[in-house]
């Protein structure tokens, strides 16, 4: 015996109830990663943890690594503390108003000049003038990493960086997180839906000049499989370039 409509009705509502639910949480939880910024020093990322509103704000990096960092904001300085030392980065007047380190002091009074480069990094040069690269660092097994012991730890370049919210760098790439939706959506209709398949198939430029073409149980064979890729296609743009 076939269903009643009542409980067809009841399982469609259902299903919207859940996709749009579905939906919401997705939402919910790309508006919460996409609108953070962070920094990198140390090799781990750094977001905000604590905004005290008088010019000190406090980050943490993912996963409790390395120590929290506190900024400091002063007229045309910025102090930042981390790991029990201090390192202050003297700034400028831009252009248009905004605020530009030039110089980051280390504790021991070492000073290196910096200039912006790009769209958020900074070139970096030492006190006679000389361009300064980031250290070499080798990767060794799975997860570790050796650097020359006589290097710095923190690069003058991810200090200044990390000095102010202006130069830190946007979390993810939305436009893919929204491309891998939309591709996702797509293959999974292409999966799950004989009328979508059918419509892809009529619209097919191939088909626009048959008189009533008829799609083949092979091409529905092929939409799950081509549906099937495209999703893990989908996951893979979003786990390669959207988080």
């Amino acid at each position: 015996m076939g269903e009643t409509q009542p409980r067809i009705r009841w399982r469609r509502w259902l299903g919207v109830a859940l996709v749009v639910l579905i939906m919401a949480v997705v939402a919910g939880w790309a508006q919460s990663y996409y609108s953070k910024k962070f920094f990198y020093l140390d090799d781990a990322k750094y977001f905000k943890y604590e905004d005290s509103g008088s010019g000190t704000i406090e980050y943490r990096a993912a996963f409790g690594r390395g120590n929290p960092v506190v900024v400091h904001a002063r007229a045309l300085e910025r102090v930042i503390e981390t790991g029990g030392e201090s390192y202050l980065v003297r700034g400028t007047e831009g252009l248009e108003g905004e605020w530009e380190p030039y110089a980051v002091v280390y504790p021991a009074g070492t000073e290196y000049r910096v200039e912006p480069f790009g769209q958020d990094g900074f070139q970096v040069f030492d006190q006679a003038g000389e361009w300064v690269l980031p250290p070499a660092v080798m990767h060794v097994g799975l997860g570790k990493k050796i650097r020359d012991p006589d290097s710095l730890r923190y690069f003058p370049a991810d200090i200044a960086a990390a000095s102010d919210e202006a130069f830190h760098q946007p979390n993810g790439g939305v436009g893919f997180f929204l491309l891998a939706v939309a591709l996702f959506i797509f293959n999974w209709c292409g999966f799950r839906y004989e009328a979508f398949q059918r419509f892809l198939f009529h619209i097919s430029p191939s088909n626009l000049m048959v008189s009533d073409p008829e799609p083949s149980d092979f091409y529905f064979f092929m939409c799950k499989v081509g549906g099937v890729l495209g999703m893990v296609v989908s996951l893979g743009i979003f786990f390669a370039h959207a988080l």
